[in-house]
């Protein structure tokens, strides 16, 4: 739909984290030039994963001090699309060497932002949405899996069905001395996921003999 977010979400009362998340960036905006007075922009909306999952209207006032956003958004139970449009304020603080740095005012608590998720239909800080970071949430288990996944597609290979510890072989154009290091650095981290692994499956078997 151009110009407008297609998703859905789910907005059952249950503390979310920020992974998966739609969200707003203040520099992202800056840098593409939607800050500027009397902007009119589309912007993609970025999940937390880093994934493009569509396109939000944004209209910069000519004061340059109030940015609205114009989209549409759906729960997972509904089928009609309900559009919204959400007046965000500024504010800007002095940079050390000179220029100033922009940042949203929160609609929920009006405190300075830099990031504003969406979650219910509305743009909020984090802590309005009482979201967890999803690293929080991790184990070293979690870790490791996810690093292995970067450093499978940093090496050109990656994706599902893939074991988290297969070294891709050397990219085109990649240096041996880089290649060789992101391997090992591969290496360690699928060691560590495969024990982590196998112990919480030992762990899991020894509650479930426990039960019967």
């Amino acid at each position: 739909m151009g110009g407008y977010f297609s998703t859905r979400w789910n907005w059952e009362s249950t503390r979310a984290d920020t992974d998966g998340l739609l969200r707003l960036d203040v520099r992202s905006l800056n840098r593409a030039g939607a800050l500027r007075p009397g902007a009119v922009s589309t912007t993609s909306w970025i999940r937390g994963d880093g994934e493009t999952t569509g396109n939000i209207v944004t209209h910069m006032n000519r004061d340059g001090d109030c940015l609205t956003l114009d989209y549409k958004t759906r729960t997972s139970r509904e089928t009609d699309w309900t559009p919204y449009k959400e007046a965000i304020w500024l504010d800007t603080t002095p940079c050390h060497f000179g220029g100033h740095r922009a940042w949203f005012r929160c609609p929920g608590c009006q405190r300075r932002r830099a990031v504003l998720f969406n979650a219910g239909g509305l743009f909020r800080c984090r802590e309005c949405h009482d979201l967890a970071y999803s690293s929080t949430r991790e184990t070293d288990t979690d870790r490791s899996i996810r690093r292995c996944a970067a450093l499978q597609k940093r090496l050109g290979g990656g994706g599902d069905g893939v074991p988290v510890w297969r070294v891709p072989p050397k990219p085109h154009g990649m240096h041996w001395e880089t290649y060789e290091r992101l391997a090992r650095e591969l290496g360690d981290h699928g060691r560590r996921a495969l024990a982590g692994m196998i112990g919480e499956r030992e762990a899991l078997a020894a509650r479930l003999d426990r039960m019967w």
